[in-house]
């Protein structure tokens, strides 16, 4: 066996090896870290570097000279990635038994495995034949199935983490934006300063009262902002950190209480 084959059986075999190993690894391996769940800091990972591989891949194929000085770095991110998304499936198994098996993202997660795994077969196939066997009809033919992957790894990681992010997030943010209260009712300034406290906190805007408790610590800015409004009118706080935003106006809307009384 020549040093250029050898080299490169060693470096489809570092790539192989750990994906055959890390299938066949029990799912609580991936469940945490620490005492957090390891699922959404191992997905963070596996949506950026995937992409990042299938770009990679198109470019190189449209610049074989690029195939062919960088395939060893290819070849290992494809893998690293590929290694994220097994694992990204594996800990949302375990995370499951603690928030509920949502079907479209966990089937979404299921098809990226399939898809980050052809992908990097592709690489090295290409490489490989590329290499090794330069005949035109196989090295286009791997071009153009590894073009195909490509190509459709890109929208397959968003759907998988858009599927995930709904999952997670699209009832929560639907009921955060829910107003609290029909926002009728007449309130005197007396009755708002009595709730001066971050635990029951009133505040007027602009003539309109509004319940800032459950927000405070929701605040962006921190909660210490929206302390101080406890109690009083804090039109020119509000106003003149917020006039004509759109983003905070909503979220005050929704806590509209009523209308301040004279």
């Amino acid at each position: 066996m020549s040093p250029r084959s050898r080299n490169f059986l060693i470096i489809a075999l570092c790539g192989v090896i750990p994906i055959v190993v890390a299938m066949q690894l029990p799912s609580d391996l991936w469940a945490e870290i620490g005492e957090l769940p390891a699922h959404p800091l191992i997905v963070h990972f596996a949506v950026v570097m995937l992409p990042v591989v299938a770009l990679w891949t198109l470019f190189a194929i449209a610049k074989p000279a690029v195939l062919e000085k960088t395939f060893p770095y290819l070849f290992a991110l494809s893998v690293v990635s590929t290694l994220s998304v097994i694992a990204a499936k594996s800990s949302g198994i375990s995370l499951s038994a603690a928030v509920g098996l949502p079907d479209e993202h966990a089937e979404a997660g299921d098809r990226l495995v399939v898809v980050a795994i052809a992908l990097s077969a592709m690489i090295l196939l290409l490489a490989g034949v590329s290499k090794f066997w330069p005949k035109r009809v196989a090295v286009v033919g791997l071009s153009v199935g590894a073009v195909l992957v490509a190509v459709v790894a890109l929208p397959m990681t968003y759907i998988t983490g858009h599927s995930g992010a709904e999952a997670t997030w699209k009832d929560a943010y639907a009921q955060a934006k829910e107003p609290i209260s029909d926002g009728v009712t007449r309130v005197t300034m007396a009755e708002v300063q009595k709730r001066s406290t971050r635990e029951d906190c009133w505040s007027v805007v602009d003539g309109t009262v509004y319940d800032l408790t459950s927000f405070i610590q929701r605040h962006p800015g921190g909660a210490n902002d929206i302390a101080e409004m406890c109690g009083k009118d804090a039109s020119e706080n509000f106003l003149g950190q917020h006039e004509g935003q759109g983003e905070p106006e909503m979220w005050l809307g929704t806590l509209k209480v009523g209308v301040l009384s004279n």
